[in-house]
């Protein structure tokens, strides 16, 4: 059957470059033999298929959020199983940018979509008012994304408006409403190094992905995923032991 390079399988089958450096051949000797040997154990362990990605269609999650069953016990003993949205009975609303809204929406049209381009934005605000809990309309399930460009002009103003937030989501915000806030960093520029990333690193781009930029994307990526999470709402805060 037909051969292929070294280059070619590392670049296909582990979407990584590698004869890339320096010299008249380009090869080192230690990076051909790491990418060799990862491919003769992931041929062993996966067979030919090399556990290659399967194409995902892509979900949504406030979509199945709302469709997860759940179930609540009855009088009789039995168990009532009802959607998140059954048992709800209020609306959903996500606040953050167009571009992040763009794949929060559900087809049945039960939850309000908010545009906020900035943390700085009125619109934040909204937050805890949709979850303010003398709002009749109070929303059932609120999802945001609030976006701090991290500037060293606005940086004071930003974190005053995390603060202000915060505040007002302890203040205003029934105690038996569960919270989940994450602080994520560097996610925009770990977002366009990803996609650069996966440009060059194709087997048919011209342009080349250095080592140097995996290091910087390896650092923001590494930065992007420790995240700080915190819960707000102290009646949540109980354990149950089984």
């Amino acid at each position: 059957g037909r051969k292929y390079s070294l280059k070619h399988l590392s670049n296909v089958l582990l979407q990584r470059q590698i004869q890339n450096g320096c010299g008249s051949s380009g090869h080192c000797s230690r990076e051909d033999a790491e990418a060799s040997l990862i491919l003769a154990l992931r041929r062993a362990k996966h067979g030919s298929s090399f556990r290659l990605k399967e194409s995902v269609k892509h979900q949504n999650v406030l979509d199945v959020f709302q469709k997860a069953k759940g179930g609540d016990h009855t009088s009789d003993g039995n168990i009532s199983e009802s959607s998140f949205a059954e048992r709800n009975e209020r609306s959903s609303v996500c606040i953050g940018p167009n571009d992040w809204l763009t794949g929060r929406s559900v087809g049945n049209g039960s939850q309000h979509l908010l545009s906020c381009e900035s943390i700085l934005s009125s619109m934040a605000m909204a937050v805890p008012s949709w979850l303010a809990s003398k709002k009749p309309s109070r929303a059932g399930m609120l999802w945001a994304k609030l976006i701090c460009e991290g500037s060293r002009e606005g940086f004071k103003n930003e974190q005053k408006k995390q603060d202000e937030i915060i505040d007002s989501l302890v203040t205003n915000v029934s105690t038996d409403t569960p919270i989940l806030v994450i602080f994520q960093r560097n996610y925009l520029k770990a977002n366009a190094l990803t996609r650069q990333r996966k440009a060059a690193t194709n087997p048919k781009a011209t342009c080349v992905w250095s080592a140097c930029q995996e290091e910087e994307w390896e650092q923001y990526m590494s930065s992007c995923r420790n995240c700080e999470a915190l819960w707000i709402g102290s009646s949540c805060q109980q354990q149950t032991k089984s």
